[in-house]
């Protein structure tokens, strides 16, 4: 049967494909086929260099995408393993799909030529890894050809309902060759363009209603290997260890359901936060919070229309908040005892809700966490309102937070968005938060023009406001507040050389901004160059120099008056390798200096080595050599100036024993050597004075380490074992040297455990 339309006609099918990577079935022989490949990377437009055939039929069932990629046994295929969701750095097929066909939310599906797995969400200029579907893929090959074999199903993402049974979607499929660093795409469309969703391939299909029901109970078991209630750090440090372990079990709950196309309900009772995923280790000497990505299931799935991420790095929902505790109180972690959010997907209306429950019992910081979301689009302007609270009964506390904002498509080159935040803060003094009482509403704003007039040419101009009581930290997440700051940037694109140079394409970027603070004391006036060359060995070099003028800094003393800077000024150099070869490295060198800090030295080296499709050995090792490095002691309440090395090191292994297993080892360690050059009083003018209190000298080692087994029963259903160990050593010598602070803080566990966990999807 086949359903016509001014679109497009599409065939729609009987169940009948097998996804085993192999274009056999007859169903494939009246597909719709799309031949019609065009380079985006670069981003020329010309013919694909080598032809792509993608075969498009849907059914009751959904999607169903076939790859026929040409490549000759000329062109070195990469068939590397990877973990689900990981970077795919191989040949690779990729289709998204915007369900509803508004430019506002599209879904990536990405399966590499050895069947690795990826998939986001893409929306308007951001792209997020932190989503996962159920959807299922297969590859296979021959002497001149590789296929894949995609099927996604109509409930892997929600969709409006259309009421007259046909549906418009929109699609954009893309082929990477990466030994060639080519990207190919069906229809002409890329990321860097404004319109780049707006761009996608139109069709019109038959409606399919759904209405699922899917249950992830979890079991988990947890035993801890080492007793950190006892002291751990005098304990580890003289090597005496308790030998009373310390044995969990945690049972849970998640639900996604799925009454029809347009709306879903997803849930969690006790839901499962175990640490079968690693957060990278920092060690953050700075006067700002250090930002943590999101890896946990609940906090994930669904989460596209409660993206609200801000051009700064800031965000009005910071899901990491939920289940950590109150900031600065050492509550530690919290249990989430329930989880749910729900939402429905209109023809012009979207709405979401999410609302979190922690663990308040008697003794815990457990709190209360709502947040709602409404957006309506309607030709090229989207408006939306996103409110979110935060309730702590323990420190009588509440925080609301609401947001306006705005993105409008003006035309294929001229893009505006922005937003007006309003932050509500109310507290009132008790013995648990220090008897402080706060009343503070203020208000924060930004807006941002973009502008293409071409494939070449990229500008844009960003102006921000937060005001001196805005505060937005309770359940969302930002650098600081009290500040104005207007920055832009200039791109061009190379996209053709002449057909004897070595040079594929070639791209040079100018950034500049101007900070303040809300009483008008210059905090940043910086400008910075880059230049960045991509050869046709797929090597890639790339300059970059800037400088900041002279500036106040108003947090580094941590309320203790402003700190004068000088100007400065950077200069930093990296390389990267073939990518397709066995063995892959980056080398990046950088050298800053002002008359305070003098001279910082950077190298940086990473590497991978792929012994064989399934096996892969990386590691990444950093330096640096601070001549004076400025930071706040705590102990002295002065500024310090400490000669330092810095160190981290990364290591991983990563096999795949078959298509389902999947063994990775995973090393991390940051070390820091620093003794005391001068301590400083900072003067009236806010010049820094020599002082007669000396600081300490100081050496830390922070290690982490997991090894990890998983084995995949089916999609979203894993069993996982995991061992992980942590440790750490502090010592007040401040030239320990590499090697003694690798053995210390290996010796010095603090945390050492087991994780068995197995989740399943019915």
């Amino acid at each position: 049967m086949f359903l016509c339309c001014s679109l497009l006609c599409i065939p729609t099918v009987s169940a009948g494909i097998v996804i085993d990577g192999v274009l056999d079935e007859e169903e494939w022989a009246g597909a719709e086929i799309y031949t019609d490949f065009v380079t985006v990377e670069p981003l020329t437009g010309d013919s694909a260099k080598y032809g792509t055939q993608v075969r498009v039929i849907t059914n009751s069932d959904g999607i169903f995408v076939g790859f026929s990629n040409y490549q000759p046994a000329s062109v070195k295929r990469v068939n590397r393993q990877f973990a689900r969701d990981a970077q795919i750095e191989a040949d690779r097929n990729i289709v998204s799909i915007d369900f509803d066909s508004t430019a506002l939310a599209g879904y990536d599906f990405t399966v590499g030529s050895a069947n690795s797995q990826q998939d986001g969400i893409v929306t308007p200029g951001d792209y997020s890894g932190d989503w996962d579907g159920t959807w299922y893929s297969q590859t296979s090959s021959n002497k001149d050809y590789w296929y894949s074999e995609i099927h996604i199903p109509w409930t892997v993402a929600p969709m409006t309902d259309a009421g007259d049974g046909r549906k418009k979607i929109a699609l954009w499929f893309s082929r990477v060759v990466f030994d060639e660093s080519l990207r190919f795409a069906f229809p002409n469309a890329y990321y860097s363009r404004p319109t780049f969703m707006e761009d996608w391939h139109p069709l019109e299909v038959e409606q399919v209603s759904t209405s699922t029901l899917d249950w992830f109970p979890y079991i988990s078991f947890t035993s801890d290997l080492h007793d950190s209630s006892s002291g751990a750090s005098s304990g580890a440090l003289n090597g005496e260890f308790n030998e009373e372990f310390n044995e969990e079990f945690n049972a849970g709950l998640d639900f996604i359901w799925r009454p029809n196309s347009s709306s879903q309900l997803t849930g969690a009772i006790n839901p499962d936060f175990g640490q079968v995923e690693s957060d990278d280790l920092v060690v953050n000497f700075s006067a700002f919070e250090t930002f943590v990505t999101e890896k946990r299931p609940f906090f994930t799935e669904n989460q596209s229309l409660f993206s609200s991420n801000i051009r700064n790095g800031d965000q009005t929902l910071y899901t990491r908040r939920i289940g950590a505790g109150p900031a600065g109180l050492g509550g530690g972690l919290v249990d989430i005892d329930l989880a749910a959010k729900v939402t429905h997907f209109g023809e012009t209306i979207d709405l979401g809700l999410f609302v979190v429950r922690e663990d308040d019992s008697e003794g815990n910081y457990g709190g209360e966490f709502l947040s709602s979301r409404v957006q309506r689009t309607v030709d090229g302007l989207t408006l939306g309102h996103r409110l979110t609270y935060a309730e702590r009964s323990i420190l009588d506390r509440e925080a609301t937070v609401q947001v306006l904002d705005m993105i409008w498509r003006k035309d294929e080159t001229t893009e505006f968005r922005g937003q007006v935040l309003h932050a509500d803060i109310q507290q009132q003094g008790n013995s648990v938060n220090g008897q402080v009482s706060v009343d503070e509403q203020d208000f924060a704003g930004w807006a941002s023009w973009s502008y293409a007039p071409n494939d070449e040419w990229y500008h844009s101009v960003y102006l921000s406001h937060y005001g001196d009581q805005f505060d937005m930290n309770d359940m969302g997440f930002m650098k600081r507040n009290d500040f104005r700051e207007f920055s832009g940037s200039t791109r061009h694109d190379r996209l053709e050389y002449e057909a004897d140079s070595n040079i594929l394409s070639s791209s040079t970027l100018f950034e500049y901004n101007y900070v303040e603070n809300t009483q008008g004391d210059r905090l940043q006036l910086r400008a910075n160059w880059e230049h960045t060359w991509i050869y046709k060995s797929t090597r890639k070099l790339a300059i970059e120099a800037g400088g900041t003028a002279s500036r106040w800094d108003d947090r580094l003393t941590r309320g203790n008056g402003l700190l004068a800077k000088p100007p400065r000024y950077w200069l930093e150099v990296s390389y990267s390798s073939p990518r397709g070869n066995d063995l892959t490295f980056d080398v990046e060198a950088e050298v800053k200096y002002d008359d305070i800090q003098k001279a910082t030295l950077g190298f940086e080296f990473s590497a991978q080595r792929y012994l064989s499709e399934t096996v892969t050995l990386g590691t990444s090792l950093r330096y640096k050599k601070l001549q004076e490095w400025l930071i706040w002691d705590f102990d002295t309440a002065q500024l310090g100036g400490f000669e330092a090395d810095r160190f981290n090191a990364d290591l991983r292994f990563d096999w795949y024993p078959s298509a389902r297993q999947e063994v990775r080892l995973k090393f991390q360690w940051v070390g820091i050597d620093a003794e005391q050059v001068d301590s400083y009083q900072l003067n009236s003018d806010g010049t820094l004075g020599l002082s007669t209190s000396a600081a300490a000298n100081f050496s830390l080692s922070d290690t982490a380490l997991q090894v990890r087994y998983r084995y995949q029963l089916a999609p979203l259903s894993d069993i996982f074992l995991v061992y992980s160990r942590g440790g750490y050593f502090s010592s007040d010598e401040g030239d320990e040297g590499p090697g003694t602070l690798v053995k210390e803080g290996w010796d010095g566990v603090q945390v050492e455990s087991v994780i068995a966990k197995i989740r399943y999807r019915f």
